[in-house]
């Protein structure tokens, strides 16, 4: 098969696909067990230019690794992961090792945020899709969009 019947066949798969479960995190524990799933991470209540300047000072600093700015939304971040997402929230939130390309929430945001965890059952290839697509429609302030081996 070709790249673009690969590429359309997943476009397909992706456009199709629902996710086999919808969890708002409440605590860490919550997300036990999800493997593969695209979370995004929205901004509650806060001012979404404020939030946008707060991480572009934060990030200046450069004491971690932080997200690609792009510009203002309530929506922060989408991502996903297929080998454990609780452990990419922990990154996200500012629990994980400081070379690791995220938002590192605790180290400079002081608002309330939600995550939403989408699980699906698809091939990693339809899973990037799928986050693209959601990352299109929903503009998040900061994260590069497209797979990482792209």
């Amino acid at each position: 098969m070709s790249y673009i019947d690969t590429l359309i066949k997943n476009c397909q798969a992706a456009k199709a696909a629902n996710p086999s479960r919808v969890i708002e995190m409440d605590s860490l524990s919550s997300l036990d067990g999800v493997q593969k799933a695209i979370y995004i991470i929205e901004d509650m209540g806060g001012n979404p230019e404020e939030t946008f300047q707060a991480f572009s000072r934060y990030k200046k600093k450069k004491e971690r690794a932080c997200a690609k700015l792009n510009s203002p939304s309530k929506v922060m971040y989408v991502g996903s992961s297929t080998t454990g997402v609780k452990k990419r929230i922990e990154q996200h939130m500012g629990q994980g090792n400081k070379g690791t390309y995220a938002l590192h929430l605790r180290h400079w945001f002081k608002g309330k945020y939600k995550v939403t965890v989408k699980e699906y059952d698809v091939e990693n290839e339809v899973l990037q899709i799928i986050e693209d697509d959601i990352s299109d429609a929903l503009k998040p302030a900061f994260g590069k969009q497209g797979s990482n081996n792209k």
